[in-house]
């Protein structure tokens, strides 16, 4: 595989507590190319054997980075299981897989296809950005395709503790950038409407940006969850925090979609196929930003202290932030 050579943006923290290099899931959600065709993409690039298990499903496994998911990204286009080749013939499967062509066949032309890639070393990322650029080529398209699309490209970077004050650090490092971060990214006016990247409210903000909020990771947990009843938020913790105490997040959330994952769930971007050679890349150098904030703790306390001072508009704080968070940019 030719691959650009592009030098990928290195973390504070780069390997994990086990000394691994830290991973980054990333899914790419995309219009107008046909979700066969884009199979065939990643199978040229990659690897590996296509698998269709469904109208709006199909595996591309045994590549040389792992496992690509594509799907139709609804649970109403889909079964909750594989089904064998004996269940597929029955009479119920036949009327239920039926329905949910049908609604695939719908709602496709607002609703994304998702390539759900498995996470990779950061420091090769640059292979998405080849994905993202062969996806553009055949016709994908991503936010800006049409005003109808709300499409996203979302980062899972593996997290490199698991520790309260880690995750703490990072949620407090996001709350203070997120203003600026939504201005850079210029988040499509579509995503903003709807609820799939919401921000954090400003109770919430407040409570974990105060100088003597040192919480317990059961805290922290249950505090997340209090005042964040959903899965729809720019930067999405649910994840991680099931994979850390999965009965005490189950125990209050109900959603079968919350999967456990020792990762950041980023949901933030938009999905910039075809507008820049470099969208993955893009977005990890963004996310850095965050995580080199997170790492610098007394420009933390100084700018939630600034923050709790002043009236509230997220204009001026973007502003106001974007000196500190473009020196905090790695090269």
């Amino acid at each position: 595989m030719t691959t650009p050579q592009t030098r990928i943006p290195v973390p504070p923290l780069p390997r994990t507590q086990k000394g691994e290099p830290r991973r980054v899931g990333v899914e790419i959600e995309f219009g107008e190319l046909p979700l066969e065709d884009a199979a065939q993409i990643v199978a040229s690039l990659f690897g590996g054997q296509i698998e269709r298990h469904e109208r709006f499903l199909i595996d591309v496994s045994g590549t040389s980075a792992g496992t690509f998911t594509l799907e139709l990204d609804t649970q109403y286009a889909h079964s909750n299981e594989k089904l064998t080749a004996a269940d597929k013939t029955s009479l119920s499967a036949r009327l239920k897989t039926g329905l949910q062509e049908a609604f695939g066949e719908v709602t496709k032309a607002v609703v994304p296809n998702e390539i759900t890639c498995p996470p990779i070393p950061y420091d090769r990322l640059h292979l998405l950005d080849e994905l993202t650029g062969e996806l553009a080529r055949h016709g994908a398209c991503g936010t800006k395709g049409s005003p109808f699309y709300a499409f996203g490209l979302q980062l899972n970077p593996e997290v490199a503790k698991k520790d309260a004050p880690y995750i703490l650090a990072h949620l407090r490092a996001f709350c203070l950038l997120r203003d600026w971060l939504r201005r850079e990214i210029d988040v499509d006016i579509t995503r903003r409407i709807l609820p799939f990247a919401a921000p954090f409210e400003r109770d919430y903000i407040e409570h974990i940006l105060n100088p003597g909020y040192a919480p317990s990771l059961a805290e922290l947990t249950g505090d997340y969850m209090r005042f964040n009843p959903t899965r729809n938020r720019e930067l999405d913790l649910l994840p991680l925090f099931v994979h850390l105490d999965e009965k005490r997040v189950r125990t209050v959330m109900k959603d079968s979609l919350i999967k456990a994952r020792p990762t950041f769930h980023y949901r933030l971007p938009d999905s910039h196929l075809g507008q820049s050679q470099t969208p993955v890349t893009d977005e990890w150098r963004r996310w850095l930003a965050v995580e080199y904030l997170a790492a610098d703790e007394d420009l933390t306390a100084s700018l939630s202290a600034r923050y709790l001072a002043r009236p509230y508009s997220p204009e001026d704080w973007a502003e106001e932030t974007a000196e500190t968070a473009a020196r905090l940019l790695p090269a």
